[in-house]
């Protein structure tokens, strides 16, 4: 249970930013090699700088579009207004009260005050409405997800606009390999079943007082943003620690792994929407590893550094040496890229393709590698 302290400071952390870093989880704070910049590449801003073992977000820069959580493969960035639950929360409750229609609205056109705030969920601008948001909806019941927002063009969230496209092409790709037909439509006003006839005392999250708001969401993400869970996942304090400690192997031969919570109700929601149709099926979220095992040297690093376990030692050749077996669950994989940026012999390649049956298969994929024997040397 987070101490008072910890959700003053969380508070504190709200109000500089809308975004809270978590270094450990980045793949290029885990490995100077790493390539991935996606965070920075998809920031409309440019308000993000990741190199030399550091990721650092200008606060002054950030417009709260959240396209960087959303694009961020191993959930480094989490959002803080809205939080991932409120969101969830607020847009669950508009199904309920839309009879099956879930309604999502920028705070441009909320601050309009033309419709009943409680029948929809209010965000910054619609690139937070990405295709896990939608996946999810649709697995609770929603057969219908209506995107409502303002001008665009003249909005400062006009750069975001091909992100939320994006999100949007993925979300239908994943919707219609699981046969779902749920529609997704984008609107630039409130229908008329959600408008009010007298606007008086409607309001929406924007304009609620900070602290508040800040303290509500402080009580879901205050063992986050405090890094309490992390730490308790790891076993160090990060701050007592250098990031060669923190960073280091494990007795499983791995650096510290994670959890992925949002990764994992992706599946969850994808499952109870149906069993997916045959076929590849493309996505950000998901990724599948091909290995030439002909070039593999078998030294085992894109186990050792593998975020989530993805790519691992078969569990009867942990101790073996050289190696002679990787496994790949695909369920599994975020499409870091961490596996490529450390293969030093390019023998591994990783797709944002999956094969639809792979990804629910309970049995992980195995490469059987080439047995490659230790050079001795005499005098």
């Amino acid at each position: 249970m987070p101490s008072l302290d910890n959700i003053m400071q969380v508070a504190e952390a709200l109000e500089k930013s809308p975004i809270i870093v978590m270094r450990d989880r980045c793949v290029a704070v885990r490995n100077r090699n790493a390539a991935c910049r996606t965070c920075a590449e998809s920031c409309p801003e440019g308000a993000i700088d990741v190199g030399f073992n550091e990721v650092k977000l200008e606060a002054g820069k950030c417009i709260a579009c959240g396209i960087c959580a959303s694009a961020c493969p191993t959930e480094a960035l989490v959002p803080v207004k809205p939080t991932e639950g409120s969101l969830r929360e607020a847009s669950l409750n508009s199904v309920g009260r839309n009879g099956g229609c879930a309604v999502v609205a920028c705070a441009r056109i909320a601050a309009k005050r033309q419709a009943d705030p409680s029948r929809y969920a209010e965000v910054p601008c619609l690139s937070f409405a990405d295709e896990a948001l939608i996946v999810e909806l649709v697995s609770k019941g929603a057969e219908r997800i209506l995107l409502v927002d303002g001008n665009c063009q003249t909005c400062k969230h006009r750069r975001c606009i091909g992100a939320l496209e994006e999100s949007l092409r993925l979300a239908r790709l994943l919707l219609d390999a699981h046969g779902s037909n749920a529609a997704i439509e984008r609107v630039t006003g409130f229908p008329d079943d959600l408008r009010e006839e007298t606007t008086q005392g409607l309001h929406g999250s924007t304009r609620r007082g900070f602290f508040s708001e800040a303290v509500g969401a402080a009580k879901e993400t205050a063992m986050t943003a405090a890094r309490t869970t992390l730490e308790s996942e790891l076993g160090y304090k990060i701050d007592e620690a250098s990031i060669g400690d923190r960073l280091r192997v494990t007795e499983k031969g791995t650096l510290p792994q994670l959890r992925m919570p949002r990764h994992e109700a992706v599946l969850n929601a994808l499952d109870a929407i149906g069993l997916p149709q045959e076929g590849a099926i493309e996505s950000r979220l998901f990724g599948s590893v091909t290995i030439d095992v002909q070039k593999c040297n078998s030294c085992g690093m894109c186990a050792v550094f593998c975020p989530t376990g993805a790519l691992a030692r078969a569990e009867a050749e942990k101790s073996s040496d050289p190696l002679r077996y990787l496994e790949f669950s695909a369920a599994d994989c975020v499409q870091c890229g961490l596996c490529e940026d450390v293969c030093w012999k390019e023998a591994l390649e990783l797709s944002r393709t999956v094969d639809a049956s792979e990804l629910y298969d309970f049995e992980p994929r195995t490469f059987k590698l080439r047995s490659v024997k230790k050079k001795s040397f005499t005098r």
